[in-house]
């Protein structure tokens, strides 16, 4: 039974310290993004009144252009920056997109040190028909100007690729061959200080699958922080045919595959089509990452695994065959509910490898591809076979390439959160608008033995399913509320177990109800769906916690229904209300 606090309990919580726990405590989490993180910066922040109807202009665009709008107003953020400093710009472009459908312009920038981008920073400023600025998200580092960080490496990049290479090898063994390695100067903020770093990233297949970030010190040669994220695939071209298969659910689907010409062979390379829209879906069998025969093809052929093959046109392999449907079902639901091309909006190749180590209990995007694990038969059955699972993972790909929230701490759980929202309205949107509401993540897959369990997590109800006792939460349920939120340092500080407090706004947004005595009016999933994708795609930021996450939905409800006789809508009225209910208020 669900457990709640009184209105009066909820605000007689004092917000507590939890005491950090142990890094060596090692705690599962599962359905997992793999990217880089880092620390948040010291940083102000712009935002319009949400209680007001009339634009708010934040700054005056007086004659200059958008990019000079959009650079003034974010170097007036910076208190006491006058002019230009010895530092250089700081403050880069780095994306323009205009919004015909509601007139407005949307700026993403990141911010610099002489020319060196800092690791997780980023702000997004939009301007409206007048180019004015009415909205900002996004950090501003204070007192860049007068922090003295040092910006000529003494080290080679090569250098910092060889120290990279020694760790990791460290860690998974002699590494023959890696799929690639590179490295790049990037300002890392690391537990409050800056540093010049390379940011070396390695992927590798065996012995163990990798796709390592490591920031190498580029004045000592030290390794301030690394982090595994795995590997990348590339697609094979050939004569689209049509095929069938059963997926892991039993169920038979029949979807485009190319044939070799050569071999007469069927590959499981397909093509997802939506109006004028195509993109290559390619699938692959990593077969538990077997490593000379999974070196060879990959140093040869340069893919991350082996072809899922057949001699006829029907495929063998349900997890493959799950994997290749549902990302084409989650491409579907981008293209058509969101008119988005693909995860990064320009048609890039959906990529998945299956049966990825032994018994695998999770599933992950690593920046370019989907992976998903076998699972034990006990905990999770194959991966594969969860739609949602796919577009909580494809999601990823979309948030890589739009806000990228760092994966840490409150951003890293918006960004696991968004994942968990879009998985679940993917999969309801597949099955369509007479289905029943599912709000759980990863029901079809998880514990295969215990029937009707639900998912791995609830967005209704997150205190419905438990967490290890380690987290120290009470109860040790999931929180649904902002104070009951874990505050140390496991799951990079809560990134899956806090992604139920906006999972569970996103839901009163959509269905309704009351929680801890707000009553909220559920405004449909149509629209949870539209507010949450503009606020992730048009507002968002790498560092953004959930005050922002707020202040996103709260200006994408504004835009995509705008307030009436000075009164906020209906849409707008729904958001702040449920953000109130789970503890993220107005400041």
């Amino acid at each position: 039974m669900q457990q709640h606090l009184t209105e009066e309990e909820v605000r007689g919580l004092k917000k507590k310290k939890q005491k950090k726990m142990s890094k060596k405590v090692v705690i599962p989490a599962v359905i997992a993004l793999s990217v880089s993180f880092g620390g948040l910066l010291p940083t102000t922040s712009a935002f319009a009144e949400e209680q007001t109807n009339v634009p708010t202009v934040l700054f005056q665009a007086n004659g200059l252009s958008k990019q000079e709008v959009v650079k003034a107003f974010l170097q007036s953020q910076v208190a006491g920056l006058k002019t230009l400093s010895a530092s250089g710009e700081q403050f880069k472009i780095v994306n323009e997109e205009a919004d015909p459908a509601t007139g407005t312009y949307h700026v993403r920038t990141v911010e610099q040190y002489n020319g060196i981008p800092i690791y997780g920073s980023g702000q997004t400023v939009a301007l409206d028909a007048n180019n004015n600025v009415y909205a900002s998200f996004g950090k501003v580092t204070q007192r860049l100007a007068r922090t003295i960080i040092p910006t000529k490496a003494s080290i080679s990049k090569d250098d910092s690729i060889a120290i990279a290479k020694e760790g990791i090898e460290a860690k998974i063994g002699k590494v023959k061959n890696y799929d690639a390695i590179d490295g790049e100067l990037t300002i890392y903020n690391y537990q409050g200080q800056y540093y010049l770093t390379y940011l070396v990233k390695a992927s590798t297949a065996a012995p163990a699958p990798g796709y390592f970030h490591y920031f190498v010190d580029a004045t000592t040669g030290n390794v301030i922080d690394s982090f595994n994220a795995i590997h990348e695939a590339d697609p094979v071209p050939t004569t689209p045919v049509m095929a069938r298969g059963l997926d892991v659910n039993g169920t038979m689907q029949s979807f485009g595959v190319i044939k070799d010409t050569n071999t007469g062979k069927s590959l499981l390379h397909g093509t997802a089509v939506s109006g004028t829209n195509s993109v290559s879906v390619n699938t692959y069998d990593a077969h538990r990452m077997g490593e000379n025969g999974f070196i060879i093809l990959s140093g040869l052929l340069g893919f991350t695994g082996w072809e899922v093959e057949t001699k006829t046109n029907f495929f063998a392999d349900p997890a493959a065959v799950s994997a290749h449907t549902n990302s084409i079902l989650v491409n579907n639901y981008y293209q058509n509910i969101h008119k988005r091309n693909s995860l990064d909006g320009k048609g890039m190749p959906l990529i998945s490898t299956v049966h990825i180590g032994s018994k695998w209990n999770n599933a992950a995007w690593n920046g370019k591809q989907m992976l998903y694990g076998d699972g034990d038969g006990d905990y999770f059955s194959s991966l594969a076979g969860g739609m949602d699972v796919a577009g909580h993972e494809m999601t990823h790909g979309v948030i890589t390439n739009s806000a990228d929230l760092t994966y840490q701490d409150e951003s890293g759980a918006i960004n696991e959160s968004l994942a968990d929202i879009f998985g679940c309205l993917a999969q309801m949107n597949a099955r369509g608008v007479s289905s029943p509401a599912d709000w759980e993540i990863g029901e079809d897959i998880y514990t295969p033995n215990i029937p009707g369990d639900g998912g791995l997590r609830s967005l209704s109800d997150p205190r419905s399913k438990t967490v290890s006792a380690a987290y120290g939460l009470r109860d040790n349920r999931y929180p649904d509320h902002y104070q009951d939120r874990y505050l140390g340092e496991l799951d990079k500080g809560g990134v899956h177990i806090n992604s139920s407090i906006n999972n569970k706004a996103a839901y009163l947004i959509s269905e309704g109800g009351e929680h801890y005595g707000v009553n909220v009016t559920g405004i449909t999933r149509s629209k949870t769906e539209k507010i949450f994708y503009r606020a992730l795609t048009k507002y968002l930021t790498a560092s953004s916690g959930f005050i922002d996450m707020r202040n996103a939905a709260i200006q994408a409800a504004r835009d995509l229904y705008p307030d009436k006789n000075g009164q906020p809508s209906a849409e707008t009225t729904t958001v702040m209300a449920a953000y109130d209910a789970v503890g993220v208020t107005a400041q």
